[in-house]
């Protein structure tokens, strides 16, 4: 019976990531096309793409029987704190030289508002007056570079972060180097990468963090209330970020279970709650003022302008239409497909009463019960970042289940990890820094809601 279901989970992963390579080199015109569309939109993308599928393979299969691969993790030298210079360097570089494309007109309200230094909204609270003051010095036509190199910067932390989350799941350097090299290749992460112009590498950025610094708590490295403390304070900078919020319930369980663990819990607690308190200093002069915060948060949230007109959440009768499910499917595809893929055929390798699986399960599943419900005001192909930072918790998760399910199965993991990684390779090179290819057909098939 257990081989029978490793057989089955072997061709479930084959035939969906098959199937997401087939959307994605045959580009079918269907209701929906753009989660996959654009490979073609350059001869060589196509070639480069089918040598990933050609390659990839093989070579996950010959590196994952080297020694070296099922090595235990070391102790982090000087060479990671020189990697991740590195990577900050290499992420500001591209950021300057091959910037996100725009495809909604929130980028311009915050460079606008951060210009100007009159920017209100509620969603954006603590983010906005953060860069309103770093640009005071600066020229007005200036704020819109100083965003980007923000975006840059905090891309940086977001994919150094997304490594250290991963050194806590693997158990081995390979594991370690497979999960960080999906999460990276997230197209929800690898967009929010060059330069985005907007609010969401920021939000990004602190989800990975908290989820590092989270998992670092759960094994009794890290103190539990640097992770308590990002999650409570984190939605006064960007309002959604309080998904993370359920799942510190998995922190205060697994601390408290422990004697040792209570007083660090109960100091974590106590600050975690205190810097919340006074993240409503610098626009509301008071500490504690939540109910003014989430007042203006709810004014600011755009309810009155979608297809609800008392809700920031679609109405039962399109939640449960076709039309929205397309969206759904198409959402999570072009945000992180590879990610959901092994999530939902691995799933169930996660390891029980696993405090690590659940911590990121209940991330993951606030964001998908925010991707169904949401409203997205420019219709979810222009508003896609709106959910896109949640890629951070979902590939995570599903490549924390794939290595679970491919200790099992060494051999056929090294080959379906190099296809994994083909089929992101080859979405990223459909979609990255694509949005804006044939835009008026994607407005289409996901209008706007904004009435």
């Amino acid at each position: 019976m257990p081989h029978t279901r490793h057989r089955a989970a072997t061709l479930g992963l084959a035939a969906g990531l098959a199937a997401e390579l087939a959307l994605h080199f045959l580009e079918p015109r269907l209701a929906i096309t753009w989660s996959y569309a654009h490979l073609g939109r350059r001869a060589a993308l196509w070639w480069i793409g089918a040598a990933l599928v050609l390659v990839l393979p093989p070579a996950s299969a010959w590196a994952w029987r080297r020694p070296g691969a099922a090595r235990a993790l070391g102790v982090l030298s000087w060479r990671s704190a020189v990697a991740a210079v590195a990577l900050a360097v290499a992420v500001l570089a591209l950021g300057r030289t091959w910037p996100a494309p725009l495809v909604s007109i929130d980028p311009w309200f915050l460079v606008k508002s951060v210009a100007e230094g009159t920017g209100q909204n509620g969603r954006w609270y603590l983010l906005l007056w953060s860069y309103e003051r770093l640009a005071a010095p600066l020229h007005p036509d200036q704020a819109q570079h100083l965003i980007r190199a923000l975006s840059d910067l905090e891309a940086s932390v977001a994919l150094v972060a997304l490594a250290g989350a991963a050194r806590r799941l693997g158990r081995t350097r390979g594991e370690a180097v497979a999960i960080t090299l999906l999460g990276w290749s997230a197209f929800g992460t690898a967009q929010l990468v060059p330069g985005y112009l907007d609010v969401y590498p920021f939000a990004l950025a602190v989800t990975a963090l908290y989820l590092c610094a989270a998992l670092g708590a759960l094994a009794g490295d890290v103190h539990p209330g640097w992770p308590l403390a990002i999650a409570f304070v984190a939605p006064f900078f960007y309002i959604g970020l309080v998904l993370l919020l359920p799942s510190t319930v998995v922190i205060a369980l697994s601390a408290g279970r422990r004697a040792e663990g209570r007083a660090p819990l109960a100091l974590g607690l106590l600050a975690a709650v205190a810097a919340a308190g006074a993240a409503t200093l610098p626009g509301f002069g008071a500490p504690f003022a939540w109910r003014a915060f989430v007042a203006r948060a709810h004014a600011d949230s755009g309810w009155q302008l979608g297809l609800s007109p008392t809700s920031s959440l679609l109405p039962l009768g399109y939640l449960l239409s076709g039309a929205h499910a397309r969206e759904v499917v198409h959402t999570l595809l072009l945000v992180d497909g590879v990610g959901v893929l092994l999530l939902v055929v691995c799933g169930a390798r996660l390891p029980r009463r696993e405090p690590a699986a659940a911590l990121l399960a209940l991330v993951v599943a606030p964001w998908l019960a925010y991707v169904v419900a949401m409203d997205p005001l420019f219709g979810a192909f222009a508003d896609w970042d709106l959910f896109s930072y949640g890629a951070a918790a979902a590939s995570l998760l599903g490549a924390y289940a794939f290595v679970a399910w491919g200790r099992a199965e060494p051999r056929a993991f090294g080959w379906l990890l190099g296809l994994a990684l083909a089929a992101a390779g080859v979405h990223l090179l459909a979609r990255w820094n694509a949005l804006d290819v044939d835009l008026p057909r994607h407005l289409l098939e996901s209008p706007y809601h904004v009435r």
